[in-house]
């Protein structure tokens, strides 16, 4: 698999499995394919994430290991494959997605400083 359909498919995955039912077809055709206008977007995702599979965890500890890679996407760049250290440093204080498992496990950083683990 491609990175970039790799990258494809964690954003779309992580839409399926964390955003709420009436608005995941949305979400799955924004996060799959980059465009400038998802920036605007960027700060709603936060009120359609599915409350049953996220919880808060500013400090992030536990979630993964700082090596351990992942497809971060801030809605501003493309998705791209980093490290979980370097999803931390990039996402603070700003809207971005670091899926980690696609579907499984993710960080939706909020920018309002919070982080949010997302999981399944």
């Amino acid at each position: 698999m491609s990175e970039l359909s790799n990258t494809k498919n964690h954003m779309e995955s992580f839409a399926k499995a964390f955003v709420e039912s009436s608005r995941k077809e949305r979400w799955v055709g924004f996060l799959g394919h980059h465009k400038s206008k998802n920036y605007k977007r960027s700060a709603e995702l936060f009120n359609h994430l599915d409350e049953r599979f996220i919880v808060r965890n500013d400090s992030l500890e536990g979630v993964a290991d700082f090596q351990d890679l992942g497809v971060f996407y801030d809605f501003l760049d493309e998705p791209a494959l980093i490290t979980f250290q370097e999803a931390c440093a990039i996402g603070n204080n700003k809207d971005a997605i670091f899926s980690i498992i696609p579907g499984k496990l993710a960080v939706y950083f909020f920018h309002e400083g919070w982080n949010y683990v997302c999981s399944k």
